[in-house]
């Protein structure tokens, strides 16, 4: 699995102009999938096109790190060999609430799995169980569920911010599938939301998407 996310970030790269935010469900599996690319030198290959950041756990480094990921960005042309930059970011995090990737900081926001908060924290616990005394069997998943889904929705929409701003969003997880998750997704995402089992009938998408955007730009 950790092959195939190397693989699909390296496509997506060498597709998507300017800038992408990749957000894992947590700090744990962020370090857990950078360490794999970084032994498998899949990072080295990412790097060929776009330069790498990741979030820092630090809060006062995190306006050093947009700085970076946004001056990379502006000064990439056509014509280098480095276009744009890879932001890795964690849901729920520092970069996934308050803060705007609009235009060319988010052409492309790619959600790795879902960030179920821990089930076994004794306050969601006593909060599941309120809900479902109150309101009845079922209300506690509801909002377990409902917590999740609202930190996925926050960082997609860092990306869409005006009406002129576009963006592809790549959600990486057979449960978006699921009606209960796909209508918890934005109005605005669901109309034009696609499933696909391969990478490849995705990837021909997403090539169509942005071919089709740089021919009205140009």
């Amino acid at each position: 699995m950790l092959n195939e996310i190397g693989s699909l970030l390296v496509n997506v790269c060498r597709t998507v102009p300017a800038g992408i935010v990749c957000f894992f469900p947590s700090y744990d599996y962020e370090q857990l999938v950078y360490q794999h690319l970084e032994k498998n030198k899949i990072i080295y290959k990412l790097s060929e096109k776009k330069k790498v950041f990741r979030e820092p756990k630090s809060t006062n480094q995190v306006d050093e790190v947009l700085k970076s990921y946004s001056k990379t960005i502006a000064m990439s042309s056509s014509n280098s060999k480095v276009t744009g930059a890879l932001l890795f970011s964690v849901i729920g995090g520092k970069l996934s609430e308050g803060l705007n990737f609009s235009d060319d900081l988010g052409r492309c926001v790619i959600v790795i799995g879902l960030p179920y908060p821990n089930v076994k924290s004794l306050e969601l616990q006593e909060k599941m169980n309120y809900l479902n005394s109150c309101m009845g069997q079922g209300a506690g998943q509801t909002h377990y569920e409902n917590l999740c889904m609202k930190a996925v929705n926050q960082s997609i929409g860092r990306s869409v911010r005006h009406q002129q701003d576009y963006a592809s969003v790549l959600l990486l997880d057979h449960r978006y599938q699921r009606n209960n998750v796909r209508n918890a997704l934005p109005k605005w995402l669901q109309t034009s939301l696609q499933v696909h089992s391969k990478f490849g009938p995705a990837f021909s998408q997403l090539n169509k998407f942005f071919a089709l955007k740089k021919k009205l730009k140009t």
